[in-house]
């Protein structure tokens, strides 16, 4: 039997949206469907992409490593870290 690999962006516990009962949701990226009303449009891209919450934030650096073409870097200002992007790098 083949091994089945995906991509996922977010897993939401307790969601009692659509439906009854308390359920855990998977979310997977590369949604072929371009609903016009689509609530998670971070999910049609098939590619991996870095994703930096603030407040989940250690300051260590490590979404700097993920970015394959280098576009990012950690800046630091007054008191505090910030990401800083090179949009030129960037390729998608």
């Amino acid at each position: 039997m083949a091994t089945l690999t995906a991509n996922i962006f977010n897993i939401q516990r307790f969601s009692t949206e659509d439906g009854p009962g308390i359920r855990t949701t998977v979310f997977f990226k590369g949604c072929p469907l371009r609903c016009p009303w689509c609530a998670n449009p971070e999910s049609q891209s098939p590619f991996q992409q870095v994703a930096h919450r603030e407040s989940l934030c250690l300051g260590c650096g490590s979404w700097v490593k993920a970015c394959p073409v280098g576009a990012l870097r950690f800046g630091r200002g007054e008191g505090e870290s910030k990401i800083v992007i090179d949009r030129n790098a960037c390729n998608n």
